[in-house]
């Protein structure tokens, strides 16, 4: 069994990943925790091809920039600002590492978006695609298909496509619902709609999504890959046949819910 190492670049986070590196065998480090411990480091790719688990010390960017790079099994220890998407805080870390050592652990998957861009297949997101209006301050008309069916003639800002798990990032900012992250659905929800006349909508993971903008557009993958979109240019979104997967050791969604996003 090998294990993955990826720390976000704070000493919080290094100091936590010294600690579990010392817990476990066969351990591939990331390259800035590596450099932090002295030692011979790898970048996410070559983790996310060699390792077997890999463990996260950071917050949700963090997990969604290895996410970018693997279809392994991932834990992760908070060490950023909200840590919707971590297992657990650095108080439990230790714990929490014997516990998933000794196999009390269970693997939940998430559906992941796949892109094409004209027949161009984009990064997978794991959160949301998000298309905005390249323009500041500017109007934008988007047309949005699903099946083939014109559905949505949208004025605004621009429009976001989210999974489950991103339900509760981007989307939620701008009035979309929270969706559990085990279902198979999607989220659309416009950004700055005109008059608020395109409502946020959910439909079954198994739809075709297709996006055609009247003006110059811009395309976020979880905030990490940017690609300009014209009037000419067609946008297709469906499901990956890659998922991301978490390591768990328990149920805490609606607990989560209520620590990460009510006000208290």
């Amino acid at each position: 069994m090998s294990w993955g190492l990826i720390c976000k670049p704070s000493e919080e986070s290094f100091l936590i990943g010294r600690k579990i590196y010392g817990m476990l065998e066969d351990v591939i480090l990331e390259k800035k925790i590596a450099e932090y411990m002295g030692m011979k480091g790898y970048s996410m790719e070559e983790i996310g091809k060699k390792a077997d688990k890999i463990i996260i010390v950071g917050g949700d960017g963090t997990i969604l920039m290895t996410l970018q790079h693997t279809t392994k099994p991932i834990f992760s220890i908070n060490t950023g600002r909200i840590g919707f998407l971590t297992e657990v805080e650095p108080e439990e870390a230790e714990e929490a590492i014997k516990r998933v050592k000794n196999g009390d652990y269970y693997i939940e998957e998430r559906i992941k978006l796949k892109a094409f861009l004209n027949g161009n297949e984009l990064p997978d997101a794991a959160n949301e695609v998000a298309i905005h209006t390249a323009n500041i301050g500017k109007i934008l008309l988007l047309k949005l298909y699903i099946n083939g069916i014109l559905t949505q003639s949208i004025f605004g800002d621009g429009l976001i496509i989210a999974t489950p798990m991103g339900s509760t990032s981007y989307a939620l900012s701008v009035g979309g619902p929270v969706i559990e992250p085990c279902l198979n659905a999607f989220v659309i929800a416009p950004i700055a709609p005109f008059r608020h006349l395109s409502p946020p909508i959910v439909i079954p993971s198994d739809r075709k999504i297709k996006i055609e903008v009247e003006k110059t557009a811009k395309i976020a993958i979880d905030g990490l890959h940017i690609y300009n979109m014209s009037p000419n240019d067609e946008l297709e979104i469906v499901k990956s046949e890659r998922k991301a997967r978490f390591i768990k050791l328990k149920d805490s969604f609606y607990n989560r819910i209520y620590e990460k996003l009510s006000y208290k």
